[in-house]
């Protein structure tokens, strides 16, 4: 994964029916993969990344399911 830059930079991203909706198969797919990673990790360390990693996945679909 990319590393985020500590600025926060807003945009705007528009998306037809079938995008969204494939962007939000992709994410939920993703998080799901991502839980199962983190329950069988046994570095505590690398299961906290997991968990921030999917608390912002979870973030992301929120966002883009009440645009």
């Amino acid at each position: 994964m990319a590393s985020a830059s500590s600025e926060s930079t807003l945009f705007t991203l528009t998306l037809s029916g079938e995008e969204r909706t494939q962007l939000l198969n992709v994410l939920e797919r993703t998080v799901r993969d991502t839980h199962v990673e983190a329950r069988r990790t046994e570095s505590p360390d690398f299961q906290v990344q997991v968990h921030q990693e999917e608390a912002i996945l979870r973030s992301l679909i929120d966002k883009i399911r009440h645009a």
